[in-house]
């Protein structure tokens, strides 16, 4: 190993800028630094032989999100999150990447940030890696000490984001102020998107947040955790007036990527809607909280759900539930008798009654569902007609029956969650 080569990094440097400058004297070749979340921390200069990925990513400050897709796809993001060695990326012409050595900056199992160097003129040699590995442990103290700041910042946002979304905080001068200081832009509208998982600990924390940061569709401001509950306050990345779209496009590709890179399917969606005015935060919070608990109850029928208005006649079910009048009614008699008939003659004539009324009529799909030919679906559609004498033509009575049956799943299931909570 060339000990004087080495000693280029054994000295206290000014700043990060300062640092890549040394590693890519010593390399001879382009070098950035990023954070864990593929944020541009430092870059050195590069001629005109640079490629359109490093471009990119010192334009936007960030790595293009395709680029970061593609790193996954080809196993290179997690080889780098499982080991302290330097990975050679050949190139790859579809997202203009030339080749690559990249190193992750860790503090024990931690990634807390990566070396990016662009082979251009020359190919690094073993001495080569061998310094930018030793470059790597080198960062480790100056990127501890940014996270440290970041992580104070992240606190004091966090904050804010919960005095907006309990109501503490009401005055819109006074949020934007604050908010500006994180680089929202004037007039900006905001929303709140939430996700729910089964539990959420530091380490799944930090692996939804990674997602949410490279998934760049929308701004992330400020993000929070409360219990198995993940909080975004967000911003459009530019004036538009579709931001729903933009919102579930977010939603969507979240959804999908931490399914495939982390294997998380149980997840739930909400999204509040935007606004101007931001004293009316709390209630982006609450249309997004409505819109999850309701698919909690009745999952199958809103799994396509994410805004208030896409909930349809279910937005009606806690009104319906509070209004004393209903509540002192009894079942719908049609429900109660097969009810009966099915405990009588165990048969399943209310789950096949509750499956066409989702379908909206349409026998194919209805046995489709319930796993039984339509010729056997008829004859249980006759039979439930003949016990309980609705009439499924009369549009009245459909949708009254449709709504009595969703209201007593739901009282049912409000019902067992009280027993639960009382043992």
């Amino acid at each position: 190993m060339n000990i004087q080569k080495n000693s280029s990094f054994d000295r206290p440097f000014d700043s990060l800028e300062e640092f890549v400058d040394a590693i890519s004297d010593r390399l001879q070749c382009p070098v950035t630094i990023e954070d864990s979340n593929h944020h541009l921390l430092a870059y050195s200069s590069h001629t005109d032989n640079t490629d359109k990925a490093r471009i990119s990513t010192i334009i936007g400050r960030r790595v293009p999100e395709r680029v970061i897709n593609r790193f996954w796809k080809e196993g290179v993001i997690p080889t780098l999150n499982q080991s302290d060695q330097p990975l050679v990326i050949p190139q790859i012409n579809e997202i203009g990447l030339g080749n690559r050595i990249a190193v992750s900056i860790r503090k024990n199992n931690e990634v807390l940030g990566y070396i990016w160097v662009l082979e251009v003129g020359r190919t690094l040699t073993k001495e080569d890696l061998t310094d930018l590995k030793l470059a790597a442990s080198k960062a480790k103290n100056q990127l501890l000490q940014l996270n440290l700041q970041k992580k104070k910042k992240e606190k004091s946002n966090q904050e804010l984001l919960w005095q907006m979304i309990t109501g503490d905080t009401k005055n819109h001068p006074d949020i934007a102020n604050q908010l500006s200081k994180i680089g929202l832009k004037p007039n900006q509208p905001l929303a709140i998107l939430l996700f729910t998982f089964h539990s959420i600990d530091d380490e799944l924390h930090k692996k939804l947040v990674y997602v949410a940061k490279t998934t760049q569709k929308i701004n992330l401001l400020i993000q929070t955790v409360d219990e198995n509950q993940l909080i975004f306050l967000v911003s459009p990345l530019f004036q538009t007036n579709d931001f729903n779209k933009i919102a579930k496009e977010f939603t969507d590709i979240f959804k999908a990527q931490v399914h495939e890179r982390f294997g998380i399917s149980d997840i739930r969606s909400g999204c509040g809607y935007a606004y101007e005015n931001y004293e009316l935060i709390k209630r982006s919070y609450d249309e997004a909280a409505k819109v999850i608990a309701l698919k909690e109850i009745f999952t199958k029928e809103l799994t396509e759900a994410n805004f208030y208005h896409e909930l349809g006649v279910f937005r009606y079910i806690d009104l319906l539930q509070q209004t004393e009048a209903l509540q002192d009614m009894s079942m719908n008699p049609a429900i109660q008798k097969l009810q009966s008939y099915d405990l009588v003659h165990h048969t399943n004539l209310l789950e096949t009654l509750d499956v066409i009324l989702d379908k909206d009529g349409h026998l194919n799909e209805a046995a489709k569902e319930l796993h039984c030919h339509v010729n056997t679906l008829n004859y249980r559609l006759k039979r439930i007609q003949e016990i309980t004498a609705i009439q499924l033509k009369d549009p009245v009575q459909k949708f009254g029956l449709y709504l009595d049956l969703k209201l007593t799943r739901s009282n049912d299931l409000l019902k067992t969650t009280k027993e639960r909570l009382q043992i």
